[in-house]
C-alpha cells in the first residue's frame, strides 16, 4: 500500500475531488485498512495501485477542497460525496483508493473491502459515480 502525501495527488472535476478509475474506500479503522490493503494484496491487485491516507493527512485539505469547489461542482454528486468524506475524516475513518480496470473490476473490489468492514466503496467513472457499498 503507498501512501498519498497529499490529496492534490488524486485527479479533480471543477475543483471537486474526482479520481476517474478508482474506488474510494472508506474504513473506520487503521487496522480495517490495513486488513482491506492485506487482502486486495491477495486478490493480486499491485501495491501500487492502492493508496492509502488517513484523516490526519487529509481532512484540512479534502475541507479546503470543498470550500473552494467550483459552482459547476455544486450541481454534481462529487461535492455531497466530497462533504461526506469531510465528515467521515473527522470522524477519524481512513481512506484507500483502490485503482480499478472496469466496472466489474470495481465491483470485485468492493466485495473485498465489504469482507473487511468497509463501510463506504465509490467507484468514480468518467461520467457517473457510483456508491458500491
Amino acid at each position: 500500500m503507498s501512501s498519498l502525501t497529499t490529496v492534490e495527488q488524486v485527479p479533480t472535476s471543477f475543483g471537486a475531488f474526482k479520481p476517474v478509475g478508482w474506488l474510494m474506500v472508506g474504513l473506520p479503522t487503521q487496522a480495517l485498512a490495513e486488513s482491506l490493503s492485506k487482502a486486495l494484496q491477495a486478490a493480486e491487485w499491485p501495491s501500487a495501485a492502492v493508496l492509502h491516507f488517513a484523516p490526519s493527512d487529509t481532512e484540512v485539505e479534502l475541507e479546503a477542497m470543498a470550500d473552494k469547489a467550483g459552482a459547476m461542482a455544486g450541481f454534481g454528486y462529487e461535492i455531497t460525496l466530497l462533504r461526506r468524506y469531510v465528515k467521515l475524516s473527522k470522524e477519524g475513518y481512513r481512506w484507500l483508493l483502490v485503482k480499478v480496470k472496469s466496472a466489474e473490476h470495481a465491483a470485485e473490489a468492493a466485495a473485498i473491502a465489504r469482507s473487511c468492514d468497509a463501510t463506504v466503496a465509490v467507484h468514480y467513472r468518467r461520467l457517473t459515480v457510483e456508491e458500491l457499498l
